[in-house]
């Protein structure tokens, strides 16, 4: 019980230290071009079932602005809250027992989508970082070009 106590402790701790983004949303990013210059703004979608053909379809929920913004930064941080408490409670399911003293399963198929979206959210939020970073790469190289 120890271990459950501590899973459980770890989940309290993080729902207490800020907001929990709500399940299936993530944060996508846009570009819009003004003046020639290049743009890149961020919003809160989420899985809109109604619309869906076989295809995960997204619903805007929240503009977040810039990189820089409150907004973004702070959904950011909330859907990371939110995967930390995902992998917690998977982990506490795991250890408890179901009746008749087995322990619950959860379906292979469905671990490995889990696990996978995880690592989609990840690698997702890698790539809007390594795009922001040659953004700004990009147009301090102009800035020092135009100056010279």
């Amino acid at each position: 019980m120890d271990k459950h106590r501590e899973l459980e402790t770890r989940i309290a701790q993080i729902k207490a230290s800020g907001e929990i983004a709500p399940p299936n949303t993530w944060i996508t990013s846009f570009n819009v071009n003004k003046n020639g210059k290049k743009y890149t703004y961020y919003r809160l979608m989420k899985a809109d079932p109604s619309k869906s053909n076989g295809k995960v379809r997204g619903k805007m929920v929240k503009y977040l602005g810039t990189k820089d913004s409150k907004a973004y930064k702070a959904m950011k941080q909330a859907i990371q809250r939110r995967n930390q408490v995902q992998v917690l409670l998977r982990q506490l399911q795991a250890l408890e027992p179901v009746s008749g003293g087995k322990q619950a399963k959860q379906p292979p198929l469905t671990r490995v989508v889990l696990q996978l979206m995880t690592q989609v959210q990840h690698l997702s939020n890698q790539l809007a970082e390594i795009q922001q970073w040659i953004e700004s790469s990009n147009q301090q190289n102009y800035q020092s070009f135009v100056y010279t």
